[in-house]
């Protein structure tokens, strides 16, 4: 479970004659990106905290619940059924949603969480590498979900029903910019 940090660097090591090993930085990752293979991230909605990333799917789904799911088969992303987030416990975070990067639950993943959905409880532009990214959606905790295309919840929009899921967003795929949630369909 080994956490990506938003400034992580990579490091390439180069080997001379004699053992001589010579450590090389090779890149530095400046935001989550949903581009990146490999990032399942965690994004609060209290508090608009820093976005959090991970190189599996079961470690973003571990860390958004505060260890109370843990995810079997979940090196990658994969829809995460309504049961399996029943053990989440957490008296001060649900899951509200899981976007993922592609059609069908795949790609990289977005776990957004917040004190659950009693009423609209705002939503946020999405985080940094996630505009225009999201191909699939789930919501959970008794949260609907709406995406728009354009910033500060501008139209057009997609709405998502209370605790529905949408493995395509059809003609919408890569168009969401923010994101609103609620505990009625069509959050505005």
């Amino acid at each position: 479970m080994k956490k990506v940090g938003l400034h992580s660097r990579v490091i390439g090591v180069l080997v001379l004659g004699g053992g001589l090993l010579i450590a090389l930085p090779l890149a530095l990752t400046s935001g989550a990106s949903a581009s990146a293979p490999g990032q399942y991230c965690v994004a609060s909605m209290a508090g608009q905290s820093a976005v959090e990333c991970f190189t599996t799917f079961g470690a973003s789904v571990s860390f958004a619940t505060g260890g109370t799911v843990n995810l079997t088969n979940a090196a990658v992303a994969r829809y995460v059924t309504p049961s399996e987030l029943q053990a989440d416990l957490s008296p001060d975070s649900d899951v509200l949603a899981i976007d993922y990067s592609g059609t069908g639950y795949g790609g990289n993943s977005l776990v957004w969480t917040g004190a659950g959905c009693t009423s609209t409880v705002g939503g946020a532009n999405m985080p940094a590498g996630w505009d225009d990214v999201t191909e699939s959606v789930a919501a959970y905790s008794g949260c609907a979900t709406t995406l728009f295309e354009q910033k500060n919840y501008g139209q057009p929009q997609y709405a998502i029903h209370v605790n529905a899921s949408v493995s395509s967003l059809g003609s919408f795929n890569n168009e969401a910019d923010s994101q609103l949630f609620c505990n009625y369909f069509g959050c505005e």
